[in-house]
Order: structure tokens, then C-alpha cells, then sequence
């Protein structure tokens, strides 16, 4: 198995332990994946397609184990970077060491040590270590059993079979990338928002403008806002269910939001809140635009932020569509009312966002609560 696999349970601590490592190195390696791709202009849109992905599947399953779909590739891969990294560390001694040698040979008469001679013959083992490790598969046991590992690449290359694996293993890397399919999910999922928030953004935004009769802009302004709450209210939902259905068109059938809705009204007003009280802080980056070759310093931040609220929905969409009944009324109307002031909240400081940013009115159509995760 590739990725941590299951958890061992309570009654095997040593392993759980070295489970949970595994799993915390694979979600930090993941989140520094997605940053990475938010961060490199054209594959910005990858990234969002692998969290909208995961949000789709956690919606069909129910099960937020779902909400990982590339941490069996994460977790490796970070397995491998900290061996790697623990084994360039003697290397990284001896070379100051050689180093510091070299400058007192080159002021005294002191004879030249050993130094340089085992850090050759120390990089050039390492890397032969390092590489047969890494080719076995690259599982913790392989980075200490540097014979073992030489004898299987030798036996498996003789009979064939470490070809066919390598095969196996890259069909199923190719498979669970697949960045044809996430691209596609990421554009429906940015034109569908596109289009539900265009109209009540613009009409938001023209009010930020200084006008001769401000009362007019003003007016407009306000049905921005007002239109903008019950789009802010079903369009996370609405992702979700696009995500889930694969149909582009599914973004705009709002009766089967509403129905989630009224099914769970508690949990969608908790990750309504927990959505906009994580996307709100995301505009204080835009205070000052960070220059080109500084937002990757950003991007963690925003994968952090969104990736967990669309987990989220994915979760309360899969919990409504379980539920064969609207919850009671004593709930559910009591927590639509509450949230239209909290909603219309998020709209006005939506408005605020050209006040304080140096991108001015620009800064309102990036919503970054469902389109790209990037400053």
C-alpha cells in the first residue's frame, strides 16, 4: 500500500504512532503540493480542481477519509523528502567540516586531512542508498536495508518483475492525478460561481465609485448586497453538487440545495459561518499585492483556509441528501432568519474590500471562497 493505510487501532500504539506521523507528513506535503500549483501562473486552476474534487467525492460518500484523495501520493513522498533529508545530514557535517579543514590547510602548514575524500565517498554511497531505497518503493523499512534493497532491484530486474511494478505504480499515479479531469472540474466550478456572482458583484461594486448624485449608486449598491445573500447562501452548496453530480448545469438547481437546506439548517449555517469567517481574513492579503515571486508565501495560507471548508460541504450535502425529512420547522426557520444578518454582513464588507485594497474594485471579484485559491 502506497499511502498509510488503515489506522491500527488503540491496541497497537507504536504503529498508530508512526501512522499519525505518516498521515501529518502526507497532509503538510499535500498542502505544500496545492500551494505550490496555486502558485504557478496556469496551474492555479489545478489546484482548485483537486479541492473541489475532494469536495465531490466526500459529497457522493459521506466519508471525510474521502476528502484526501492524493495523501497516499503526499505521504510517500514526504517519507521520502524527511529520509532524504535525515541522510544529508552527516553529509551536511562533514562538508562544513571539510570546509573549515580547507581554510585552516590554506593559512598553516597543516597536512590535508581526510576530509574531502570521505564526504566524496560518503555523497556518492548516500545517493546509491538513497536511489535503490527510493526504487524499492521508498517505504521507511527501505531506507535501512541497503543490501536487502540492492538484492530485490537486482532479482526483480533479472525476472521482470520491478518493471512491471514501476508500470503498475505509474498507471495508478496517472490515474489518481488525472489533471485533464480536475482541470475540467475547476473551470465548470469557476464559470458556474462566475455566474451566479457576476450580476450582484457588479451592482455591489458600483457604489465604491464617487459619483455627482450618490443616492442612485447607493440604491444600486444595496440590491447588490441584498441579491448577493441568498447566492452566498446556496452557491457553496451548489459547488458541491456539481462536484458531486459531474453536470455542469447541476450549479444552478437550487431546488435541491434548499431541500439539504431545510434538512440540515444547522450544520449549513455552521459551515456557512466557518466559510466566511475563513475567506474574510484572505482580503487583508490584498492590502498591499504581494509582488509576482512572492505568492507562493500566500498560497499555503489559502489552501489552508478553503481547502477545509469545502470538505465541510461536501459533508453537510452528503448528511442532507441521507435525510429523508426537513428538519422542524422551530429549527429551521430560526436559523435562516439568523443568518440573513450574517450574510449580509460578509456582502458589506465584500463592498469594503476596495477601501483597503491596493487592487481596488478588482479585489471584489475574487471571491476566493469559491473561485481560485490564490491572492
Amino acid at each position: 500500500m502506497i499511502g498509510p493505510g488503515p489506522f491500527p487501532g488503540v491496541r497497537s500504539p507504536l504503529r498508530s504512532v508512526v501512522w499519525l506521523i505518516r498521515v501529518v507528513i502526507g497532509i503538510a506535503v499535500l498542502i505544500a503540493l496545492l500551494a505550490l500549483l496555486a502558485a504557478v501562473p496556469g496551474l492555479s486552476l489545478l489546484a482548485l480542481g483537486y479541492m473541489v474534487a475532494a469536495e465531490g467525492d466526500v459529497a457522493r460518500t459521506g466519508r471525510l477519509r474521502s476528502a484526501f484523495p492524493l495523501l497516499p501520493i503526499a505521504t510517500r513522498t514526504g517519507m521520502i523528502l524527511v529520509m532524504v533529508g535525515v541522510f544529508m545530514i552527516p553529509i551536511w557535517l562533514l562538508s562544513t567540516l571539510a570546509a573549515a579543514r580547507g581554510v585552516i590547510v590554506a593559512s598553516s602548514p597543516i597536512a590535508p586531512g581526510p576530509q574531502r575524500t570521505l564526504l566524496t565517498i560518503l555523497q556518492i554511497g548516500f545517493f546509491l542508498h538513497l536511489a535503490a531505497a527510493i526504487a524499492c518503493g521508498g517505504r521507511l523499512g527501505h531506507f535501512f536495508r541497503p543490501i536487502r534493497n540492492v538484492k530485490r532491484l537486482a532479482s526483480g530486474m533479472k525476472d521482470g518483475s520491478w518493471q512491471m511494478a514501476v508500470n503498475r505504480w505509474s498507471d495508478w499515479l496517472m490515474h489518481t492525478f488525472r489533471p485533464l479531469f480536475h482541470l475540467v472540474v475547476a473551470v465548470k466550478a469557476v464559470v458556474g460561481a462566475v455566474i451566479w456572482l457576476f450580476v450582484p458583484t457588479v451592482l455591489l461594486a458600483v457604489g465604491t465609485q464617487p459619483h455627482e448624485h450618490p443616492d442612485g449608486p447607493a440604491l444600486i449598491s444595496l440590491l447588490g448586497g441584498l441579491l448577493l445573500i441568498p447566492v452566498a447562501s446556496w452557491l457553496p452548496l451548489l459547488q458541491a453538487h456539481q462536484a458531486a453530480t459531474g453536470r455542469f448545469t447541476a450549479i444552478f438547481e437550487v431546488r435541491t440545495v434548499r431541500r439539504i437546506i431545510a434538512r440540515v439548517p444547522l450544520h449549513w449555517a455552521l459551515a456557512t459561518i466557518l466559510l466566511y469567517t475563513s475567506a474574510v481574513p484572505l482580503y487583508l492579503t490584498k492590502v498591499r499585492l504581494p509582488a509576482a515571486d512572492a505568492v507562493w508565501l500566500l498560497t499555503p495560507l489559502f489552501v489552508l483556509l478553503i481547502y477545509p471548508t469545502r470538505i465541510m460541504f461536501g459533508w453537510v450535502y452528503a448528511r442532507g441528501l441521507r435525510k429523508d425529512r426537513p428538519a422542524a420547522w422551530l429549527l429551521r426557520w430560526p436559523v435562516r432568519i439568523l443568518m440573513v444578518p450574517i450574510l449580509a454582513v460578509y456582502a458589506g464588507l465584500l463592498f469594503m474590500t476596495p477601501l483597503i485594497s491596493e487592487a481596488g474594485r478588482a479585489a471584489m471579484f475574487e471571491n476566493h471562497a469559491f473561485l481560485l485559491p490564490i491572492p
